[in-house]
């Protein structure tokens, strides 16, 4: 992973600006993924599509924000040409990077509202959704494992799963397969295979069946798809 510039953007609302990371090039190596559909890779991380802003507390989409300057990667050669560093306003350089909204971030966030359309609506139930199965990520999981009892949800979370089974599309194989997965999550297994009897397309068919083998042994627990 080799990082590129900051972006320096400004909050739509108060203007206080934040920094947003780039890459100059980056990889999947050693890249995990589960079954709600989160993927880590550490070598390739990714900035949020939405986060909060340090100095008003405003939620905002960082496609919404202004791009204002950039702050260039530190190179050794600064330290002996340090007017470079000293152009760059101070307000830029003790700006906070954006961050990933929390789970109660991301549901507070639905009812300010935030989301202007459905799309990022599910963005914001389904990043609440993996913030709430971090806990249960963890590395002696596998498809052979006796299951795992899962933590119970909050209400919160609960009431968030159900908005987003009004919302995912059953007619896209990836929303069928995601609310699939949803409905696995809340113990409704019938349900869930139900919706796995479906021909998907061949990059959908591993994952589908790996749910489906979930469900049917009534295994509600986030599962790491192992490669």
């Amino acid at each position: 992973m080799r990082p590129g510039p900051d972006k320096v953007i400004e909050c739509p609302h108060c203007r206080t600006p934040a920094r947003v990371f780039t890459l100059f090039s980056g990889n999947t190596c050693g890249a995990r993924t589960w079954t709600d559909g989160k993927t880590i890779a550490l070598m390739l991380p990714q900035p949020p599509f939405i986060t909060k802003c340090s100095g008003c507390n405003h939620y905002f989409w960082l496609s919404e924000a202004k791009v204002i300057g950039e702050i260039p990667v530190w190179e050794p050669e600064m330290w002996l040409n340090p007017r470079t560093w000293r152009r760059i306003p101070g307000k830029w350089r003790a700006a906070k990077h954006v961050r990933e909204l929390s789970e109660m971030e991301s549901l507070e966030a639905i009812g300010v509202p935030v989301a202007h359309n459905i799309e990022q609506e599910v963005h914001l139930r389904v990043r609440a959704w993996w913030a709430s199965n971090d806990p249960m990520r963890s590395r002696d999981q596998c498809e052979g494992a006796q299951i795992q009892t899962a933590s119970p949800r909050s209400l919160e979370a609960t009431m968030n799963l159900e908005h987003l089974l009004e919302l995912l599309d059953e007619s896209d194989p990836y929303e069928r397969i995601v609310k699939a997965e949803v409905l696995r999550e809340l113990g409704r297994f019938d349900d869930a295979i139900g919706l796995l009897d479906f021909n998907f397309p061949s990059e959908y068919a591993g994952v589908a069946a790996l749910i489906r083998g979930f469900a049917k042994k009534k295994d509600p627990v986030v599962r790491e798809i192992l490669k």
